[in-house]
């Protein structure tokens, strides 16, 4: 038995070409699918909106979020038609801590840039840039005014270089911090051999701690610049000593030095170091944006401890393979069992932290993040059934079976390990999308915009084009149907009609534009969207919209 188990590791645990294969398809992943790892703090409101002309100079601008914010690095800077900064005043936070706020002195007419960056709870930076006009500035000054400013908004545009090496980044990082703590939690775990163990091993446990730090530094490096947004040098203190992803980036930095020292030298340490490390990891990342805070980190904390031994369990394996050792056949028992625990942990937390982070779990099937966690699930469920085939194999000392569960399952590991990986860094709830809606027919065109689209406060403007000869609409009707409850009567959303000095297509028609402005998007889930339009004759036409409020 023992000799064909260390087969099933040869032909198994093939070379570290393994872990080469595991960063090409993180990689090749990242690429099909770069708009879903989108920045998970999104923005829900402006004041003033995006591309407004105001007759008068704002008080103040404020920009707002789907999520709470990072408190200790954030800006927004308001540049006029040259370039340069209108004020030196400095941003603050609202009290609910979900948007920032600049006041502003009174600004002379012209063209104005407002260009705002913060960090969401999970660490990935938000940042974007609009345009406002005050009064009626000379239409030359326009010309100058920047397109661009600083920045980064993450899900917009083409993957680029910088995209793929953060892909990258991230995933060899995750598998290092989860290799290194799972190997040295394993080497504690292994009883009498354990100290022959980590003797023979200890070159292995120093190339493990090397590649964490290398992974780590990695990691920052292509993220720093985003974090930072404008801010520029002077911010990277504020940084790493404001932010929780720049204080966990310190902290963890602080842990990998600590760690060439401390590892080895005691039982005490060997487990308090990996914990340590993976309690600090637990508070940045999906678990810091939701509630309660005790819930989601602590379930990500055992989820990465699970994760680890697992992890490192299966890079011990390789290297007791790689030493001919002979206690790979007693090993391969005791690792059987602990995965299948793993397993289970990992099972049990991860659909736990679904139920808090997802408000229904219909939500799996609206994003990348979803999908693949669905994909997740059905593989870990077909791990935990191929632990209890192993066992049983190992207890009846049927070794042919052996070799090929362990095949199997190693397999199946790995894809598991990378489908985390990916999962990690893309955002479970959908970005809502404002609603741009345009519906042509025969005699009557309708369009609907609601922005931002949110659950809460909305503008709402709906546009009729009907022929010259028809004159003005009767009747202009817009209908909420909320599709998640039948029973819920349709909200009717008082649209007036207002001047619209806006160009577009008329299409030979005559156009009418209405408004309004409130809460009529109240719950989360599917609406249906219907605008009822009856001319002058009493000849209504209806058209209907289903969208998504996430």
């Amino acid at each position: 038995m023992q000799r064909s188990l260390r087969y099933t590791a040869k032909r198994f645990l093939f070379m570290p070409s393994l872990f080469v294969c595991m960063l090409a398809l993180i990689l090749l992943s990242a690429v099909a699918v770069p708009q879903t790892a989108s920045a998970h703090a999104s923005l829900v409101q402006a004041q003033p909106e995006a591309g407004t002309k105001l007759e008068n100079s704002p008080p103040q601008v404020a920009v707002t979020f789907n999520e709470q914010l990072d408190a200790g690095l954030f800006y927004i800077k308001v540049l006029d038609h040259n370039g340069d900064e209108i004020t030196s005043n400095k941003a603050y936070m609202n009290k609910e801590q979900t948007g920032i706020i600049l006041d502003l002195p009174k600004l002379t007419a012209g063209f104005y840039l407002i260009s705002y960056h913060v960090i969401s709870a999970d660490g990935h930076p938000v940042a974007g840039s609009y345009p406002i006009t005050i009064g009626n500035p000379p239409q030359e000054e326009a010309l100058d005014l920047p397109s661009v400013y600083g920045g980064h908004d993450h899900g917009t545009g083409q993957l680029t270089t910088k995209d793929i090496l953060q892909y990258a980044s991230r995933g060899f990082w995750y598998l290092m911090i989860l290799a290194l703590t799972g190997w040295v939690i394993w080497l504690r775990l292994l009883g009498a051999r354990g100290a022959e163990t980590r003797k023979s091993l200890s070159a292995w446990t120093l190339n493990l701690q090397r590649a964490q730090l290398v992974a780590l530094l990695l990691l920052i490096f292509t993220h720093i610049e985003d974090l930072l947004g404008g801010g520029g040098v002077e911010e990277i203190w504020k940084l790493f000593s404001a932010t929780s992803i720049g204080i966990s980036w310190a902290l963890m930095l602080v842990l990998s030095f600590l760690g060439f020292v401390l590892i080895g030298r005691a039982k005490w340490l060997d487990l308090l170091w990996p914990l340590s490390f993976l309690a600090v990891k637990s508070f940045s990342g999906h678990a810091a944006s939701f509630t309660p805070l005790w819930a989601t980190i602590g379930l990500d904390f055992i989820h990465l401890v699970g994760a680890a031994c697992w992890v490192g369990g299966l890079v011990l394996l390789y290297a007791k393979w790689r030493q001919k050792s002979d206690d790979v056949s007693a090993y391969m028992q005791q690792f059987s069992k602990m995965a299948l625990i793993s397993i289970l942990v990992l099972t049990l937390t991860g659909s736990l932290s679904v139920l808090l982070f997802l408000p229904n779990l219909r939500y799996l099937l609206y994003t990348s993040w979803g999908i693949l966690m669905l994909v997740k699930i059905g593989a870990v469920a077909l791990v935990v059934l191929i632990g209890f085939i192993i066992r049983l194999n190992l207890r009846k000392q049927n070794a042919k079976q052996s070799v090929l569960w362990v095949k199997v399952d190693l397999t199946f590991m790995v894809i598991i390990v990378l489908l985390v990986g990916l999962i990690t860094y893309m955002a479970p709830i959908p970005v809502n999308e404002p609603l741009a809606w345009h519906q042509m027919g025969e005699k009557v065109h309708v369009s609907a915009d609601i922005t931002p689209k949110i659950q809460g406060t909305n503008t709402f403007v709906a546009k009729v084009w009907l022929p010259e000869k028809a004159g003005k609409p009767k009747q202009v009707l817009m209908l909420l149907h909320y599709l998640d409850d039948k029973e819920m009567a349709p909200i009717s959303v008082p649209i007036t009609m207002y001047e619209d000095s806006t160009q577009e297509e008329s299409y030979g028609f005559v156009k009418f534009s209405y408004k309004a402005q409130g809460a009529y998007l109240p719950f989360r889930g599917n609406w249906e969207l219907e605008m009822r339009v009856m001319d002058a004759d009493d000849n209504e036409t209806v058209y209907n919209k289903e969208f998504m409020v996430y």
